[in-house]
């Protein structure tokens, strides 16, 4: 399976993991979909709101 390894959630994508908002989970893979669900995997972490 392509699941990721466990590591810290600030470094995930600085790693090169990327998340699929479908399933909930992180992979290690060099395609842009998910290979389950085939969304679209999300490269980037979303930015925090403002206060």
């Amino acid at each position: 399976m392509h699941r990721a390894e466990a590591v810290p959630n600030k470094i995930r994508y600085e790693i090169g993991q990327k998340r699929c908002t479908f399933c909930g989970i992180f992979l290690s893979i060099d395609d842009t979909r998910c290979i389950c669900c085939k969304a679209v995997l999300r490269t980037k972490p979303r930015s925090k709101k403002k206060d």
